[in-house]
């Protein structure tokens, strides 16, 4: 076909109708599409709809096909054959159809003219809605009303042209209750194109029609951003690669040449191409976020649109434009994405010099950095500030939209000026700020002395290559890209208390962390007498053991997320580990066992308990240990494996059984852990024998209002259940043969055997 438009001509609904006696969608097309229920359809529909009612001129590109005889009702007819166009005919067949029925249009169409040739339902229901009477109703639906006539057929309902025509009027019914006038129709144009009078076969088109793909999310929000990219923008060179072959003439000219080739090239990963699309299309969406946030208004709704639109399963599907649309209306937000696009290429992370993977360049952290870049022209000092957030707060779409406003927050006070952005940043007040936020803040006062200039620094600690640190800008910074911490360091200067006042001990701490740290967390010599030092220091069952977990793996995970940086459940910003954490970076021994009040925190800080659970993590595949409440249990994850802290009177019975009495045995020996007075496991089976009778029974993991401590259990410790239902007993003794521990008795155990026999000699009765 020649890419010359003076062979396509300029249409309108009305005027196609006119030319042919018929206009007919042939069989080989698929349903309307528009009319679906899915969340694309809808999003195309409502687009298409606001794009209509809007009042402006709307173009639907080309349409084309080709013009056959056919005999309709013993006559010769002139028809119109879709090859492309077909969905949007339908809309605006629909459209005029309305326009009619409600009174809204003056214009007399023969809108029967309109056909499908798709399946007979569809052909019978076009017929139908244009040559019966019927009115748009005030208070229902269209499709209510129109199935409810006589003449609709109930199994039309089962065709899905028919299904998605209903929906559609519906839909603008819906967008008439919302608006005065109805749009005029003559603004809304294509180009039109027929095969035969251009010496063309349709054959062609037939088969890229039905071989063709449709347009991925990607590139409909390419194409329509193109068509809205103003002709005039300034052009600043930062916005775009350096090259000679680009286009100068234009901003537009030039945002096109490079979206197809350098900008392409930076989101294409050659090992997973089929992710370009998703990849380019998130950093888009979400960049145009957060410039809303920072320079949009609080519009309630855009706010919950734009929110909707990075829902983590938008990408692979239709992306709706409205809301990005009315973010690109907002001065200079091409020019800033451009720069975005041309910088992203060119960001390395600030804890090392590799290259950033394709597959993170449109996630949250990174596009926190390059929002950053781009409002502060990439500052040094910001960009270190936007790494250590990104690293440390910014977690998902929420904070990341509460990020690019601190950001601009601080950029409306900035002033281009020697250590502008730590001035900035000490100076600024801002309201409800993050614990990572109020490092920084507190990290760029440290840095500037009084005068505003860099603070010197005459502490002890030395650089690696021995010489001193002559700024404490160099030694924070250092500091940051250590091990694991990436730009979470507010335990070194952090005092007893979590206030960050102790920086006369920062120096000291950073040399015992490089001491005790590594890139893996702790260090396996230290793991012991750390962990130690954090139990002795602990002072707050709920808050500290029970709500951070995993501590005895000794992971540099465990330890950024849970320990140096965790606040108390309720997030009341105060590290709850920060007296442990003082005591240890200050080189302190553990504190001495007789000195700690809480008896689950003294049993902790074991020396034996401690490497017990490590070599137990060992022999369990490395499963993290977890401290668990409210039963007050270590136990492995997924694993019925730990130590039952608050079960002294239990551990105290069943140490007594194995130690004065031989009839007793474990059925595990390992449940006993060396010198301590402690069980391993939530259930621990016992054996007992007596001459020629043996009873197995399991003492349980907790008793409750249903649940007892012991069980009897068969040789296979299964359960033993009565055969008949025991009504007059409580919880599990309807069931199962079982009885509470008296540790109160003078001879707890001898109660105990004495109960075992009864349960055991009711068994025997009833085998």
């Amino acid at each position: 076909m020649s890419n010359n438009t003076s062979n396509y001509q300029k249409y309108t609904f009305p005027k196609l109708l006119e030319q042919y006696d018929k206009i007919l969608v042939p069989m080989i097309q698929r349903d309307y599409a528009q009319g679906r229920t899915d969340k694309k359809a809808e999003d195309v529909r409502n687009n298409l709809l606001n794009d209509i009612f809007s009042g402006n001129e709307v173009h639907f590109n080309l349409v084309f096909g080709s013009k056959e005889k056919r005999i309709i009702d013993g006559e010769e007819k002139n028809c119109f054959i879709p090859v492309d166009g077909q969905q949007r005919l339908t809309t605006l067949f629909l459209l005029h159809l309305y326009g009619q029925k409600a009174g809204k249009t003056n214009t007399e169409l023969y809108l029967s003219k309109f056909s499908y040739d798709t399946r007979r339902a569809a052909s019978d229901f076009c017929k139908s809605i244009t040559s019966e009477e019927w009115a748009v109703p005030n208070d229902k639906n269209v499709s209510d009303v129109i199935k409810d006539f006589s003449w609709f057929m109930n199994y039309w309902e089962k065709d899905p042209t028919v299904e998605g025509m209903l929906n559609m009027l519906d839909a603008i019914h819906k967008k008439c209750k919302k608006i005065t006038d109805y749009p005029n129709l003559e603004k809304v144009t294509f180009f039109f194109f027929d095969l035969e009078s251009n010496g063309l076969n349709e054959n062609l088109y037939l088969k890229m029609n039905s071989r063709g793909k449709p347009l991925t999310a990607f590139e409909n929000l390419k194409a329509k951003m193109e068509k809205v990219l103003p002709e005039d923008i300034e052009i600043e060179d930062k916005c775009f690669p350096k090259c000679d072959a680009s286009p100068k003439d234009s901003f537009k000219a030039k945002w096109k040449y490079f979206m197809d080739r350098n900008w392409t090239e930076a989101f294409w990963d050659k090992e997973h191409p089929e992710n370009y699309d998703e990849s380019i299309t998130k950093f888009i969406v979400r960049f145009l976020a957060g410039y809303w946030a920072a320079y949009g208004t609080d519009e309630e709704q855009m706010a919950k649109d734009l929110q909707s639109l990075n829902s983590k399963d938008s990408y692979a599907d239709f992306i709706p434009f409205e809301p990005i649309k009315i973010v690109l209306d907002l001065e200079k937000a091409f020019p800033k994405l451009a720069y975005a696009l041309t910088t992203a290429p060119k960001i390395t992370p600030y804890w090392s010099n590799d290259a950033i993977k394709v597959s993170d360049k449109s996630e949250y952290k990174f596009l926190a950095v390059i929002f950053t870049y781009v409002l502060f022209d990439g500052d040094k000092d910001a960009m270190r500030f936007a790494w250590n957030m990104a690293e440390n707060y910014v977690t998902g779409y929420d904070n990341y939209i509460t990020f690019c406003e601190r950001a601009k927050e601080i950029l409306d006070s900035y002033k281009p000026e020697p250590n502008a952005f730590y001035k900035t940043l000490s100076n600024h007040f801002f309201t409800n700020p993050s614990e990572q936020l109020k490092e920084e803040i507190a990290k760029a006062k440290q840095i500037l002395d009084e005068s505003g200039n860099l603070r010197k620094h005459e502490g002890s600690c030395k650089k690696e290559d021995g010489s001193a640190y002559h700024t404490w800008e160099e030694i924070i910074n250092d500091a940051e890209k250590l091990y694991f911490f990436k730009g979470a360091i507010a335990f070194l200067f952090n005092d007893v208390n979590g206030q960050p006042t102790a920086w006369n001990h920062f120096d000291h701490k950073l040399e015992i962390a490089k001491q005790i740290f590594d890139a893996k967390g702790l260090r396996k010599d230290y793991l012991i007498n750390t962990l130690l030092c954090l139990y002795s220091y602990c002072d707050q069952w709920d808050d500290q053991l029970c709500w951070s977990h995993k501590i005895f793996n000794g992971l540099a995970t465990t330890w950024k997320e849970n320990i140096l940086t965790l606040t108390d459940r309720n997030r009341n910003y105060q590290y709850v580990y920060a007296s442990p954490v003082h005591h240890i970076l200050m080189g302190y021994e553990p504190r001495n066992r007789d000195e700690i009040n809480d008896n689950r925190i003294k049993t902790l800080a074991n020396c034996s308990l401690i490497e017990y659970i490590i070599n137990k993590q060992k022999e369990y595949n490395k499963k993290d240990m977890y401290i668990r409440s409210p039963h007050d249990a270590l136990y492995f994850c997924n694993a019925k494996r730990g130590v039952l802290l608050s079960y002294d009177d239990r551990n105290k019975v069943i140490l007594e059984m194995m130690l004065k009495d031989t009839r007793f045995q474990l059925n595990n020996k390992d449940v006993v852990i060396p010198n301590t007075n402690l069980l391993w496991g939530f259930d621990i089976d016992i054996i007992y024998k007596e001459q020629n009778k043996t009873i197995y029974f399991r003492w349980y993991r907790e008793r409750n209002n249903q649940a007892y401590d012991i069980y009897l259990m068969d040789n296979n410790w299964n359960y033993i259940h009565r055969p008949n239902k025991k009504e007059t007993e409580q919880g599990d003794r309807k069931d199962y043969y079982c009885f509470n521990v008296d540790t109160k008795t003078a001879n707890v155990v001898e109660s105990i055997i004495e109960k075992l026999k009864s349960e055991q000699s009711e068994i025997d009765s009833n085998t």
